[in-house]
């Protein structure tokens, strides 16, 4: 399975309940459908999943904007 399905399935699975699929691009924040405690459990998810750590400065919105955002820094992330 790819990494954008893993990503998209989570998001629906767990955080955007009321979705039956997310755009890949559609902004995540400004469409209200992850916040700040959706970060966090993204996050948590991100770091188990993947095997990665992510540090308090890499908090910043536009790395969790969208599935495509979150998809290019978990792959930044495991590339070192």
């Amino acid at each position: 399975m790819e990494l954008r399905d893993i990503l998209h399935d989570y998001l629906v699975g767990e955080i955007a309940t009321d979705r039956e699929s997310l755009d890949p691009g559609e902004n995540l924040l400004a469409q209200g459908i992850i916040d700040s405690m959706g970060i966090l459990k993204l996050v948590s998810f991100l770091e188990d999943r993947f095997q990665i750590q992510v540090g308090d400065a890499e908090m910043v919105p536009e790395h969790f904007e969208s599935i495509d955002a979150v998809c290019a820094f978990v792959q930044k992330k495991r590339n070192g």
